[in-house]
């Protein structure tokens, strides 16, 4: 006897096996082989949550989600480029001695872990000097949003700093034996 999960999980496989390479062959066009597999295998992910809310007729459903993913797939690439670049930009602004450069690196590294709200609230008044009245006007945004903001990236900063310095102790014990 086949229950009401069963059934589902073979329409799903019978969906997938049938689909699976239109969906594919669409991805590749857009993004390549190697990225179309990821795109291919995020869609069916979210066709299998939504399975009981899917329309009778999936292709144009799966083909419609498949996109969506790309988008986000090209938008996280986009950030991960701009984030490069900027970093590169700010190192190079940055670079002196080996010892303040690695100090200078590890900030970096420490400015690329925080959102890029914070980030850019960090900046603008840590880098360029603006108080929190200006660079909330800079931004579009009221002090009060922008207080909030950096107070966010600050903290951030400063669990950074602790797992970094706990993670430092930890290496040395281990060193240590």
């Amino acid at each position: 006897m086949t229950g009401p999960d069963d059934r589902r999980d073979a329409e799903f496989s019978r969906c997938f096996e049938e689909e699976m390479p239109r969906v594919l062959r669409y991805a590749q066009r857009h993004v390549g082989w190697e990225l179309a597999q990821d795109v291919v295998a995020e869609t069916f992910q979210i066709a299998w949550r939504k399975w009981d809310k899917l329309p009778a007729e999936k292709f144009p459903w799966l083909v419609g989600t498949a996109r969506k993913v790309i988008g986000n797939h090209v938008r996280a690439t986009m950030r991960r480029r701009r984030l490069a670049t900027r970093l590169a930009l700010y190192s190079e602004v940055t670079a002196d001695s080996s010892e303040e450069s690695s100090a200078r690196m590890e900030a970096l590294h420490r400015l690329a872990m925080l959102s890029e709200v914070e980030r850019e609230a960090l900046l603008l008044t840590a880098w360029d000097g603006l108080t929190s009245d200006a660079a909330a006007e800079v931004l579009g945004i009221s002090p009060a949003t922008f207080r909030k903001r950096l107070s966010r990236a600050r903290q951030s900063v400063l669990v950074a700093e602790e797992s970094h310095e706990t993670a430092g102790l930890v290496i040395g014990a281990e060193e240590g034996r």
